[in-house]
């Protein structure tokens, strides 16, 4: 994704041809609508360069300022503080956007000393300036001007302390109220969980998760009784901004959240002044199918608990068809069923079909509709529809819902677009900075673009952080490999091997003889042969130890039956660095074929990393 987006009339393309090339000359990357491929689809990849640009300028003249996209596009700039105008030929310009110092650029002859340009350069700097001292605060929490929040688990008070899922439950919807709050940075909800049960220091929280403000409270559930105590603390100082409690009854949840959320928007608008935020209507329901959802993302944790997980949806979808949030987390779970149990990959592929048919039917203007569609798209292989439906549910999903923007991740890492993967797991580490699951595909991504030490320093920023440390551990084995050091290997391995969740004995086999190749590969052979490992993720795992052992055509073998026999659909081992020297082979290039690269590549004209088109129908490896 490029620093600066251009927005313009086309009849004023030449006009604007010269300042984007005097901008790359400056080391800008800019985006304009002439790096379109042909077949591309216009809308999403505007949407995907408007929402990543750092700054937009918008090119005034007399045609554009009758371009409802173009003044769509200096409107949602200006809100985000990031416009830059300019003006050509006297336009005179929307109402909305006078008050904005405009660069006129009729006489600046497409000279780059110009004082015009040198105008525009210095409003570019003070902006990358301002973005980089801001994503500084919300690394650090420093900023008196930077509003953010975090909301800590709520404890739960109530007898029974199974009523714990309410609690947390409560406080994430709490979260996806915040959210909404346009002036607002609101810490994930993975990251603000880590401290659930914890007694850290407030500042020390503050720093960690970026944010200047917590939230934190308690619930107490008795009988058809509620009550919530809720409070809203500065990082900064341990000053308390607001406090409130609610004795309602069982049902009046929705309205409490509502009016949590609002307060803390009131207190923060008082406090900063940028203005009181009207309350923000919370995901109504019945509160029985409320409550079964949050039961079952309480349960969403692993193999052991999925199918309950899944029961409760349904649940819940039996006594609100349209509660989205469920609907979103039914179709999630299908998928990491998928990966739990590939012998029942069928089955599993069936129910969520059904699952998102009945998504879109519901909810056909929702991000969870088009987030279902494309993950549907993708576990079958259909690349150029997930891409399309997973950037649509990316750029209308709030920013809590951590899902939209690891699933389209994953969806570009497989196509080969693994730059943009990055840009897109860096930005979601800004909102949840202490997601392991993040942290790990942000490694898995850095690894496969060629900056191994970025993936080791976020292996170790993340090392002590609780949860499932199977992909990150593994990460590690691998980037260590190439150093020979066969004491740190063999430790590191043990770490990856006790993380293994469905373990494979061949791996523990091969890391007894790793500094032996022909031994180890005598045990992939086998392996690759053996009814246990017939499995996408199986075969995929083997390819890859296969290729670090030299092996290409095994390595190639294993992937063709995980990605064309199997229907195995995480084609993204097939760019890790491991398999380079495999990817040099005409085999390799009939196998990207099989699987439908081949095809997005050329219907979608965004050819990736790793290849480039040759002619009318073939295409070269690069990398």
């Amino acid at each position: 994704m490029a620093d600066i987006f251009v927005s313009y009339a086309r009849h004023d393309k030449a006009l604007v041809a010269p300042l984007v090339a005097a901008l790359e000359r400056e080391g800008y990357s800019v985006w304009w609508d002439p790096a379109i491929a042909p077949g591309q689809e216009f809308d999403r990849q505007i949407v995907a360069e408007l929402d990543a640009a750092r700054a937009v300028i918008v090119v005034w003249t007399p045609v554009s300022v009758d371009s409802r996209w173009v003044r769509g596009e200096a409107r949602e700039a200006a809100d985000r503080g990031i416009l830059v105008p300019v003006r050509f030929e006297g336009a005179k310009m929307p109402l909305d956007v006078r008050s904005l110092h405009t660069t006129d650029l009729d006489h600046w002859g497409e000279n780059p000393t110009s004082v015009a340009f040198k105008e525009v350069l210095r409003a570019l700097s003070a902006l990358f300036t301002l973005g980089t001292r801001q994503s500084t605060i919300a690394a650090t929490g420093s900023g008196e001007n930077f509003v953010s929040i975090a909301v800590l688990p709520f404890v739960n008070m109530s007898a029974d302390p199974d009523q714990e899922y309410f609690s947390d439950g409560l406080s994430e919807e709490l979260i996806n109220q915040l959210v909404k709050i346009k002036s607002l940075r609101v810490a994930g909800r993975t990251s603000s969980f880590v401290f659930k049960g914890k007694t850290d220091d407030l500042r020390s929280i503050g720093n960690k998760l970026g944010v200047n403000h917590v939230l934190e409270g308690s619930v107490r559930k008795a009988g058809q009784r509620l009550r919530i105590a809720a409070q809203l603390i500065s990082c900064r100082d341990g000053f308390h901004l607001w406090s409130d409690t609610y004795d309602r009854r069982l049902d009046d949840v929705f309205a409490i959240q509502d009016e949590v959320a609002a307060a803390v928007a009131k207190a923060l608008g008082i406090t900063f002044g940028f203005g009181e935020a009207a309350p923000l209507p919370a995901a109504r329901t019945n509160f029985e199918a409320y409550d079964k959802y949050l039961r079952a993302v309480a349960l969403a944790s692993g193999p052991a608990t999925v199918h309950r997980c899944v029961a409760l949806l349904r649940e819940a979808l039996a006594l609100d068809p349209d509660f989205a949030p469920a609907r979103a987390g039914l179709v999630g779970i299908y998928a990491l069923m998928m990966i739990f149990f590939p012998e029942s990959i069928e089955q599993t592929t069936k129910a969520m079909t059904v699952a998102v048919q009945d998504t879109l039917a519901r909810l056909p203007g929702h991000w969870a509709g088009h987030h279902a569609m494309g993950v549907s798209h993708m576990v079958r292989s259909e690349w150029l529809a997930a891409d399309s439906a997973l950037a649509r549910g990316h750029a209308l999903a709030p920013s809590s819902e951590l899902s939209a923007s690891l699933n389209y991740a994953i969806l570009l890492g497989a196509v080969g677009r693994s730059a943009e993967a990055v840009s897109i797991l860096e930005a979601a580490r800004n909102v949840d900075p202490l997601s392991l699951m993040t942290a790990s595909l942000l490694q898995t991504e850095l690894d496969v673009v060629g900056r191994p030490d970025a993936a080791q320093a976020e292996y170790e920023r993340t090392i002590d952080l609780p949860g499932g440390r199977e992909v990150a551990e593994h990460e590690a084995v691998i980037r260590l490999w190439p150093s020979g050091n066969v004491a740190a290997i063999r430790a590191q391995a043990q770490r990856f091997l006790s993380a293994q969740g469905v373990p494979m004995q061949v791996l523990r086999q091969v890391y007894e003889v790793f500094d032996q190749p022909q031994a180890a590969l005598e045990l992939l052979r086998d392996a690759f042969d053996d009814p246990a490992y017939q499995y996408p993720t199986y075969l995929m795992i083997l390819g890859w130890y296969a290729a670090q052992f030299g092996d290409n055509a095994l390595a190639l073998a294993a992937m063709r039956r995980a990605f064309v026999g199997k229907h195995g659909f995480s084609v993204h081992a097939l760019w890790y660095p491991v398999m380079g020297a495999a990817r040099k082979s005409a085999d390799f290039k009939q196998l990207v074929r099989d699987v439908g690269l081949y095809e997005y590549w050329r219907a979608s004209g965004r050819w990736g990393d790793f290849v480039r088109p040759t002619g009318d129908n073939d295409f070269e490896v690069v990398r």
